[in-house]
């Protein structure tokens, strides 16, 4: 760990947490995930051995605890990892502020997908399970993608769920991205066709309002704009 030798508070928390990949780590922790592989889902690029050495550190720093478990490794957020949130709340804002929009080549599915999943109210999900179905035309394989929703909440899988399927879309991954992060709206993306839906008016409508924004777009999903958007589109 890097030691800054300042008295500085400011320095003697960047040595806890300016480490490669550790706010990313205490960003997992923060949605709830314990379980090693449940972190390294949201981590995909990060070696297990990193990521156990950075959950090793910030065990060592009094950041997160590990669980008593006789399977997998657990672990949680300690008060100081707690008191964090508002810290990663922060730099998600600051970020959509001032940084450009992402690059091409930093878009992968699953994490939009993954973090999309994470941004949806499940409280405005249909009341039986269903299903989006996604084809990401420009991505490597697998380019088939679902979103699984239901009032428990929603999900993504890259295998068949077998449901019913409200809608298709096929789309770039940068699209969507685009308009997830509130660079682009619904109007631009469904006007250039870098966006598509199969399905009902109605079906497009719920797919846009379930879909929403970001939460660091700073504004809710306008869902009542949404819909006159996509009538006219429809039209």
């Amino acid at each position: 760990m890097t030691s800054y030798r300042q008295h500085c508070p400011v320095s003697a928390a960047a040595e806890v947490l300016g480490q490669s990949w550790t706010i990313l780590v205490v960003r997992e922790l923060l949605h709830g995930n314990s379980r090693v592989s449940e972190i390294a889902r949201g981590v995909p690029d990060m070696s297990s051995a990193l990521l156990a050495r950075r959950l090793k550190q910030l065990a060592e720093a009094g950041v997160v605890t590990r669980l008593t478990s006789t399977g997998e490794g657990r672990f949680a957020l300690t008060q100081a990892g707690r008191d964090l949130a508002p810290v990663i709340e922060h730099l998600g804002h600051w970020g959509r502020r001032w940084t450009p929009p992402p690059r091409s080549g930093d878009l992968k599915p699953n994490l939009l997908l993954l973090d999309i999943c994470r941004g949806i109210d499940p409280a405005r999900l249909p009341r039986e399970k269903v299903s989006l179905h996604l084809r990401f035309a420009e991505a490597p394989p697998p380019r088939w993608w679902w979103l699984v929703l239901s009032p428990e909440g929603a999900s993504s899988t890259d295998t068949d769920p077998r449901l019913p399927a409200v809608a298709r879309i096929d789309c770039t991954v940068s699209a969507l991205a685009g308009v997830w992060l509130g660079h682009r709206t619904w109007q631009e993306i469904l006007a250039e066709r870098t966006i598509r839906f199969d399905g009902t008016r109605e079906a497009v409508r719920n797919t846009i309002g379930w879909l929403g924004r970001s939460r660091f777009t700073g504004s809710a999903p306008m869902v009542s704009a949404s819909n006159r958007m996509t009538e006219q589109q429809f039209d």
